[in-house]
C-alpha cells in the first residue's frame, strides 16, 4: 500500500501537467484564430492628373452655302467640285444682260436730266421759271442716281466670289440652269484651322479656361492631335447640364474632316505629391468613405476625404498621412479594434 502511494501521486502530477499543456495549446489556437491575416498598403505620395475624356465633333472654321441673290440663268460655274479656291475667286456668274440694258437706259436718262437741271438753274436765276419747276428737275436727278446705284448693286450680285479661302463642295446646279433667289448652288468650307466642339459637364466647368490645351483622336485612329480652347458658351445648357466648348487645331495636312467624331482629352489639374491609395481600400459607410488603418497589430476604422482618382488609385485629401498602413483585403470581415496580421504589403 505504501509502495502504491508514490505511483498515484506521480500519475496525478502527470495528468495535471498534461491538462495545463492542453489548455495552453487551446488558448494559443483560439488567439491564432482571432487574428485575421490581411494584405496591407503603405500610403505614399505620387503625381496624379485630373483627366477628362469626352466626345466631340470637328467643325469647319468657316462655312457658307453658295446661293444666288438674283433670278437668272447661270452663265459661268468657275470651280471644280472639291477644289480649293482662294478668297476673291469668281465662283458663279448669273446672266445680267437685262440689268446692264436697264443701266444704260438710266444713264442716258441721267445725262438728259442733268442737262435739264442746268438749263432750269439758269432760268431760275433770271426768274424765267418757278422754284417748283427747278426743284422738280433736281429731284429727278436724285431719283435717277438712286435707280442707277440700285441696278449697279444688282449687277454686282450677279457675280458670286469666294469670301475666304476654302474647298468648294459638290455642285447642285449646272451651267445654263435657271436659278431663283435662295437656290443653293454649292458650299464653301474653310477647313484650316479646324474647330473642335465638345460639351463639358457642369462640375468640371471651373477647370476650363481660354488657351487650355486639349488633345484628341479621330474615331478608330491612333494619331493624337492637339489644340487650344478659344471660346466657351456664355451659359450652361439647362437640359444637358453641360457647357459647350470650342477649340482650334491646325489642319494644314487636311487630315481632319468637318463632321467627324473625335475623342477629346482634357487635363484639368495636376498634383505632384498627392497621397494615393488603392480604391479597393475604401469602405463606404453612412458617414462617408473610410479606411482600416493598421497600427500595433490592430485595425482602426478611419474616415477620409477623397479627391482625384484614376483607374485603380484615389487621392486622399485628409484622414491619413504618408506612410500609414491600411488594410486592402478582408474588409467585410474587419471590425474596429480587432487584431490583424499583415500577410504581405501590396504595391498597388
Amino acid at each position: 500500500m505504501k509502495n502504491r502511494r508514490p505511483f498515484f501521486l506521480n500519475f496525478f502530477l502527470f495528468l495535471l501537467v498534461f491538462g495545463c499543456s492542453q489548455d495552453k495549446n487551446t488558448a494559443d489556437q483560439a488567439r491564432s484564430r482571432a487574428t485575421m491575416s490581411v494584405e496591407g498598403y503603405v500610403a505614399s505620395e505620387s503625381p496624379i492628373e485630373n483627366t477628362l475624356i469626352i466626345p466631340g465633333n470637328i467643325l469647319p472654321n468657316e462655312q457658307i452655302e453658295i446661293r444666288s441673290e438674283l433670278s437668272g440663268r447661270i452663265e459661268v460655274l468657275n470651280f471644280s467640285e472639291g477644289s480649293f479656291v482662294k478668297k476673291g475667286t469668281l465662283l458663279v456668274k448669273v446672266d445680267d444682260t437685262e440689268l446692264r440694258a436697264q443701266l444704260q437706259k438710266l444713264e442716258a436718262q441721267m445725262t438728259q436730266a442733268k442737262a435739264d437741271e442746268v438749263r432750269k438753274k439758269q432760268l431760275i436765276d433770271v426768274s424765267g421759271i418757278t422754284r417748283e419747276e427747278y426743284d422738280a428737275s433736281v429731284t429727278r436727278v436724285k431719283e435717277l442716281d438712286a435707280d442707277i446705284k440700285l441696278i449697279r448693286t444688282r449687277i454686282g450680285k450677279s457675280s458670286i466670289t469666294a469670301p475666304f479661302d476654302g474647298f468648294v463642295g459638290l455642285r447642285l446646279a449646272s451651267p445654263g440652269a435657271y436659278v431663283s433667289p435662295g437656290d443653293i448652288i454649292s458650299t464653301l468650307v474653310e477647313t484650316d484651322p479646324a474647330k473642335i466642339e465638345f460639351n463639358v459637364p457642369e462640375k468640371y466647368v471651373g477647370g476650363i479656361a481660354k488657351d487650355l490645351d486639349i488633345t484628341f483622336k479621330l474615331s478608330g485612329g491612333t494619331e493624337v492631335f492637339s489644340g487650344k480652347v478659344y471660346a466657351t458658351d456664355p451659359m450652361i445648357d439647362a437640359n444637358s447640364r453641360a457647357l459647350k466648348i470650342r477649340a482650334l487645331c491646325s489642319n494644314k495636312a487636311n487630315k481632319l474632316f468637318p463632321g467627324a467624331y473625335v475623342e477629346v482629352t482634357l487635363q484639368l489639374e495636376k498634383i505632384d505629391n498627392a497621397i494615393m491609395i488603392p480604391t479597393m481600400a475604401l469602405v463606404p459607410l453612412m458617414n462617408g468613405e473610410n479606411v482600416y488603418l493598421i497600427n500595433n497589430g490592430k485595425v482602426k476604422l478611419t474616415q477620409v476625404s477623397t479627391g482625384l482618382r484614376n483607374e485603380r488609385m484615389i487621392q486622399v485629401v485628409s484622414g491619413i498621412d504618408k506612410g500609414d498602413t491600411l488594410a486592402v483585403t478582408g474588409l467585410l470581415a474587419l471590425r474596429d479594434g480587432i487584431p490583424v496580421a499583415i500577410g504581405k504589403i501590396v504595391t498597388q
